[in-house]
């Protein structure tokens, strides 16, 4: 009988591609909504309603977009405004309790997707078949109009900003397309919008360049350091402020990479970090690395809808120290999904989440999301306001004091069923919450228990963890794979904060590395009351999962107690 320690169950993460016996015995081989972050595994993230009552259009008028405006009504906290397939706006209460549509009378339908930028305190909205759209500085009240000194007869795919220039990507000018330029804005001044776009007036500094070498259009750019990064689906450009005459200068940096939709590129201590067709990188202008080749970079990009490619977005969890890569998935561990199989229902329902801090992955349901913002919403509650259980509200009302807190938030359009069941990946059958995503909704995404947003989380689309570890042959104990090994019992280091303290592990075995284990039922272990798990599952290869409903916890590190029985 030999005991084997096991720690820092979260320093490696989940590793999809790798066969399940050549990983250490610290990584997982399927996990999602989970977290791994200082050598431990972690409950990962619920979601939480941050605005009142649902914007609920119809599916021809579904939200494609949200926004943030910094302390809008001079509160101190943020507004979250949202932008739907008419390009009709929509801005919330001061307390976030009610929507009310602008009065902007856009009512062009479109599936293009819509972008917002920020420069100089003024902020763009822009879809590729409109005008481009601000709201000013100095606007008074929420009055967002067509952008003034810009061509009536011009069109960008992208707005995004540049030192105190405008760049306007992937143009189209009197009708004519010029899929690879990049045309730039005089330069702005405090407050203000440009004053004009007109390369040929010698006075100004506004311009244009034709990336002629570029063989596929530009899809999206963004700052590094001095720099500006534009990208095609299939080459990476840099920009380079150098002024006088020529203003900027333009170089190749990449032919064989690019990025995969807008909104997909995600700029960390100085590095851009992009979703591109077939990998996920980091690049610092000069050099790329891939971050999931030969971990989770088949898992991803065999599971993902590349009929949705557009649906595809990333954003920056600061807090977390996480990068959310959000995707349409039809992968086996998928648990928001339309069981009916209808095609409308396409928007990101996964998320593959990469710790940069921790160089590790997993994997994050999400709602059948379309777009995020950053905020700190006033989402306050009070004795006299609160309103649902209170087991799930974010934190404590001594939280509430310091409600100046920034959380990422992301908007859910209606139409994924839940349905009444979901297949994991090793064959079981478990039951979801009933109903469905069913209401187009802005959610913050926050702690289960250690939360600071003052709503509930809702049951429905915050779904149970799934851990699981295959093919632990514990060659570490000193044994051959021939021998054939006996779990006696489990000495789990985990703890949670929740009142309910009750987790399951799932054993089971094969005698074969490249077959599914079988798995006997559950046992239960109280974290509180329990110091072990007794099971006898055999084999060559050895699997657990761990279960758990919806709380904080920490799981560090166990002893498994090991009896080597023979060779078969």
């Amino acid at each position: 009988m030999t005991n084997v320690p096991i720690r820092g169950l979260g320093g490696t993460g989940v590793i999809t591609d790798v066969g399940t016996y050549n990983l250490p015995v610290t990584a997982f081989t399927r996990a999602k909504n989970v977290r791994f972050n200082n050598g431990s595994t972690i409950a990962g993230p619920v979601f939480r309603p941050a605005i009142g009552p649902p914007l609920n259009q119809s599916s021809s008028k579904e939200p494609k977009h949200i926004f943030t405006r910094a302390n809008w009504l001079n509160t101190g906290h943020d507004q979250v405004f949202a932008v739907n397939k008419a390009f009709n706006f929509f801005y919330p209460s001061s307390t976030n309790s009610s929507w009310t549509q602008a009065s902007n009378a856009y009512t062009v339908d479109s599936e293009l997707n819509i972008t917002s930028c920020k420069l100089a305190d003024c902020i763009y909205i822009n879809r590729a078949d409109q005008v481009p759209l601000v709201w000013l500085a100095s606007a008074s009240g929420f009055t967002i109009a067509a952008l003034a000194n810009w061509p009536s007869n011009y069109r960008a795919s992208v707005l995004r900003p540049y030192g105190d220039f405008l760049f306007a990507l992937n143009t189209t000018e009197a009708g004519t397309n010029f899929p690879n330029r990049v045309r730039w804005s005089d330069p702005v001044v405090a407050n203000s919008i440009p004053t004009t776009w007109d390369a040929a007036d010698v006075t100004n500094s506004a311009g244009f360049n034709d990336l002629v070498e570029m063989q596929s259009p530009i899809i999206d750019g963004a700052n590094l350091g001095s720099n500006f990064i534009v990208f095609s689906s299939d080459q990476v450009w840099s920009v380079q402020f150098v002024g006088g005459t020529f203003i900027f200068q333009f170089s190749k940096i990449f032919d064989d990479a690019g990025v995969i939709s807008t909104d997909c590129i995600v700029n960390v201590e100085r590095r851009l970090y992009v979703f591109d067709a077939d990998d996920i990188y980091m690049t610092d202008g000069n050099t790329r690395t891939s971050i999931c080749d030969g971990r989770v970079r088949d898992y991803i990009f065999k599971g993902i809808n590349k009929g949705r490619a557009d649906a595809c977005f990333a954003f920056h969890n600061e807090k977390t120290e996480e990068i959310y890569f959000c995707y349409n998935s039809q992968d086996d561990m998928v648990g928001i999904k339309d069981p009916e199989g209808r095609s409308d229902y396409t928007k990101c329902n996964r998320a593959a989440v990469y710790n940069y801090s921790e160089d590790n992955w997993t994997f994050q349901d999400m709602p059948n999301v379309v777009s995020h913002t950053d905020a700190n919403l006033n989402t306050t509650s009070t004795y006299a306001t609160l309103s649902g259980t209170y087991a799930n509200m974010g934190g404590s009302f001594l939280d509430q004091e310091s409600p100046f807190k920034q959380h990422p938030f992301v908007m859910s359009v209606s139409g994924y069923w839940l349905g009444t069941e979901h297949r994991e990946p090793n064959g079981d059958i478990l039951p979801d919450a009933a109903g469905r995503v069913n209401a187009d909704r802005v959610y913050g995404i926050d702690q289960v228990d250690g939360g600071s947003i003052g709503t509930p989380y809702d049951t429905n689309v915050s779904l149970p963890i799934f851990l699981e570890r295959q093919g632990l042959d514990l060659d570490e104990m000193g044994t051959s794979l021939s021998d054939y090994k006996v779990i006696n019992k489990l000495m789990p280091q985990i703890s949670s904060t929740n009142s309910d303290a009750n987790f399951t592990f799932t054993f089971g075995a094969t005698d074969t590395p490249n077959t599914s284990a079988n798995y006997e039922a559950a046992v239960s272990f109280n974290s509180t009351t329990d110091y072990k798990v007794d099971t006898r599952m055999s084999g060559r290869y050895l699997s657990y999962k761990l279960g758990s409903t919806l709380k904080d916890f920490v799981f560090s590190g166990m002893d498994v107690e090991v009896v080597v029985t023979g060779k078969r």
